[in-house]
């Protein structure tokens, strides 16, 4: 009989083995690379919706605060704005800060925001009805002078800027959960505010103009205001569109060379959303 000679058994060689593995890295590292990348798109486009959601959020507050402005109801024995002891409206232009004297709180204000306090009175005779709530959400009381106080301060949950609202209506107890005042919208950078004035009582607004104690002692002529604000993302993964300047509105916050009606973003990796609406006022007082 023949002697059989087993075959040896054949594997990868060491050189084999690495190429193999190589390619495995390669691919692997692509994938990775695509993961990584669409993941940072998809935070991005996150970040920046969010932006935008909360831009709308502060306009629609200011916006029905607005609407507010000088609000009584004639059948109630209260005082009236046109005129009275009380301004509807009451502005400032890029403080450093407010106090409690004018505004009913303190707080350091940033990015040179503007702030604006609205009066109205809450509706119902002889009870309230629910149907009018100050910026924190409380109910008013029937007849009741309320005044709320929008401004751009920082919230130091996050230490981050964010609108923040104080109230005076006495419904709103302050409490650890419900503040007052409260951040409502985060992410808010700056504010800026332009009133429109109708000054020689032919219902047509002559110009818009800042916040100043000229139009505070005016303020029944104003018929709309202008909002501008800037909302930035919460991170920096965000685009980063620092080099496009924004017309702000006049503030000095951060201004590009020679112009100080343009904000440039600081170069952080944040997006930045400008936004801008104006409001008719309802509740108009005569010149």
């Amino acid at each position: 009989m023949m002697n059989m000679i087993p075959s040896r058994e054949k594997g990868f060689s060491l050189i084999e083995l690495l190429v193999a593995l190589a390619i495995g890295l390669l691919v692997t590292l692509v994938v990775m690379q695509a993961y990584l990348s669409g993941l940072g798109t998809q935070r991005a486009q996150t970040d920046l919706g969010r932006a935008q959601e909360s831009s709308r959020f502060a306009f629609d507050l200011l916006a029905r605060s607005l609407r507010k402005a000088g609000y009584r109801n004639p059948k109630a024995q209260v005082p009236a704005f046109c005129p009275g002891p009380n301004l509807r409206l009451v502005a400032s232009n890029d403080p450093s800060a407010i106090t409690s004297a004018t505004f009913g709180t303190n707080a350091t204000i940033v990015n040179n925001s503007d702030v604006i306090l609205v009066r109205y009175y809450g509706e119902g005779i002889p009870t309230q009805d629910g149907t009018m709530r100050d910026c924190l959400g409380n109910t008013i009381a029937a007849n009741a002078l309320v005044a709320d106080t929008f401004f751009i301060a920082t919230d130091t949950s996050n230490n981050e800027p964010a609108l923040f609202c104080y109230t005076s209506n006495p419904a709103a107890t302050p409490t650890a959960t419900a503040p007052n005042p409260a951040p409502l919208v985060p992410g808010i950078e700056s504010m800026q505010l332009l009133y429109g004035e109708d000054t020689d009582g032919d219902g047509a607004i002559n110009h818009y103009v800042p916040g100043s104690t000229s139009l505070n002692n005016n303020a029944n002529n104003v018929r709309s205001v202008m909002l501008s604000m800037i909302a930035r993302t919460a991170s920096a993964t965000a685009v980063d569109r620092s080099t496009q300047p924004i017309n702000h509105f006049g503030t000095s916050y951060a201004p590009s060379s020679g112009d100080a009606n343009i904000f440039t973003a600081p170069a952080d990796g944040r997006t930045r959303q400008h936004f801008t609406t104006t409001i008719a006022l309802r509740n108009l007082c005569p010149v």
